[in-house]
Parts: structure tokens; C-alpha cells; sequence
């Protein structure tokens, strides 16, 4: 039976690919949100499906899953919006991606959203974007957690899509979660920046014709000089899984290390690594 207790309802979207983190993601956040409403928009025979049904959230009847064909972001991101309505899911949404794994803290700034003050509608951590290897990330950049629920809200965009109806204030917290979406293979890099840039957005596009067989290291050349060596500890809930990939993307990784070390230490531009980068 699904329940609003807590008063967080976590919205997730889900495309067509596998997620290698999204096991992790859910175990992450299970103690923050009460209900998990997933946009599932695979066609045919869902990929994620099994993932969902295992995870707390499913195991506890805390799983709503909407399956509807993908036409952009902001309408998949509405539907929640329509179904966390309907359910009357609570009064915070925790916004949430199958690529980033949370610590343990998210589960304490959820308890305490109640004690907000209304005049405050968003509340930010920020996250490390691990790039190419579990050990190295190109910046740690703000980051929305929890928007306030009230009827009338709505995405606009189809990629990088932002959120309309809210005008509070914002409140960022010294938390900090991984974002591990640029870690997996180059060519899952390439397909994502291909379908960003159909729904409008500029990037670094390779043909489709090339994706089988590219030169990795001259495609992310310009990300290289961006790279910090990541000194912190990974969230507990990826342990896992970052065990099992480690091995598998060790080659890719390898490459990574030896080019950041073979370079000279320079102050890091930043701002040029958020224009190459696809979120």
C-alpha cells in the first residue's frame, strides 16, 4: 500500500538502456522517500523492471510505475508530477537520476524537510561527476534535491528541462552524492550525447556510423585537463557494484589514470569541462 508518510516522493525517469546503478541508486535512497514513482518509458518488455520489483521500494508496495513512450524529458517528468498528484504522494519530491547513488545523510535532510520554512521550495546538495573512472571527477557542482509539491508545477524543455510553478527560496546543504553516468563505456557516452543533441542540446556528436569504433582518447581530450584525483570515500550503497565494474571497465579507466598523470598540474578549467560535458 503506498503511503505518503515522511511526506517525500522520489520521481525517476528510465529510458531504454540497462542502468548498471540503479540497484544502488534505489538501495540509496530508500530511507529518504516514502513512495519511488518511476516514468519507465522502455518499450516492450522493460529492462528495469526486475530491478524495481526487487528493491525496497518495490518489496514494500512503495512502487508506482508509469509506462509511457518517451517524447522528451519535461513530458516524462510531468507525468510524475500528474500520478505524485493523484496519489497525493506527499508535500517534497526528491529529484533523482538511475546514474547518481546518494550517502547516508540524504535519508536525515529528508526527515528534516518538514521543519523547513515555507518561504523555501528548493533544497541543493552537490555532486561529485565521476568522468571516465571511479577515480577521478571533473567537478562538484550544485545540484536540486527536493522541490516543495503543490498542484500546477510542470517541466519545460525537452532536455535540461526546468521546473515551473515554484518561486521560494533556495537553501544549499554541505552534502555531497556521486553522479557515476560518465564512468561506463565510450560508446554509451557518444549514444547519450546523440540523443541529447535530437532533442536540441549542443555537444561534441559522433555519426552513428562511427560509435562502433572511435578514438576514445582524442573524443575526450578536451575533458582530460579537467580531471581532479577524488581523495573521498564512494557511497556505501555502490560498493557493490562499483566492485563488480571495476574489472569490466578497467581498460577504459587505465587509459584515463595514465593520461591524467602524464599531464602537467594547471588550474583546472572548469568552465569549459561544463560546456563539454552532457549531463
Amino acid at each position: 500500500m503506498i503511503s505518503p508518510a515522511g511526506g517525500v516522493a522520489a520521481h525517476l525517469i528510465l529510458g531504454t538502456r540497462d542502468e548498471p546503478f540503479l540497484s544502488a541508486m534505489l538501495e540509496s535512497i530508500a530511507d529518504a522517500a516514502a513512495v519511488l514513482i518511476v516514468n519507465d518509458n522502455a518499450p516492450g518488455s522493460s529492462p528495469h523492471a526486475d530491478t524495481l520489483a526487487a528493491s525496497r521500494f518495490g518489496r514494500e508496495g512503495r512502487l508506482i510505475v508509469d509506462r509511457t513512450s518517451f517524447t522528451g524529458f519535461d513530458a516524462a517528468r510531468n507525468i510524475c508530477l500528474r500520478i505524485h498528484e493523484r496519489n497525493a504522494a506527499g508535500g517534497w519530491v526528491a529529484f533523482v537520476d538511475a546514474d547518481e547513488v546518494h550517502g547516508t545523510p540524504v535519508a536525515g535532510i529528508a526527515r528534516r524537510l518538514c521543519r523547513l520554512p515555507p518561504e523555501y521550495d528548493f533544497v541543493d546538495g552537490y555532486t561529485w561527476h565521476f568522468f571516465a573512472s571511479f577515480e577521478y571527477y571533473t567537478s562538484i557542482e550544485r545540484r536540486m534535491m527536493f522541490f516543495r509539491f503543490k498542484p500546477g508545477l510542470r517541466w519545460e524543455g525537452h532536455v535540461h528541462e526546468h521546473l515551473l510553478g515554484l518561486s521560494g527560496k533556495r537553501v544549499a546543504l554541505p552534502y555531497v552524492y556521486a553522479h557515476y553516468g560518465h564512468t561506463l563505456e565510450p560508446r554509451r557516452h557518444a549514444e547519450k550525447g546523440r540523443l541529447y543533441s535530437s532533442l536540441g542540446a549542443p555537444g561534441n556528436v559522433l555519426p552513428e556510423e562511427a560509435l562502433d569504433d572511435f578514438d576514445v582518447v582524442e573524443y575526450f581530450k578536451p575533458v582530460y585537463p579537467c580531471l581532479i584525483r577524488f581523495r573521498g570515500g564512494h557511497p556505501t550503497a555502490a560498493s557493490e557494484i562499483l566492485a563488480a565494474l571495476s574489472p569490466k571497465l578497467s581498460q577504459n579507466h587505465d587509459i584515463t589514470a595514465a593520461i591524467v598523470r602524464s599531464q602537467p598540474l594547471t588550474i583546472k578549467p572548469l568552465t569549459s569541462c561544463a560546456d563539454t560535458i552532457t549531463r
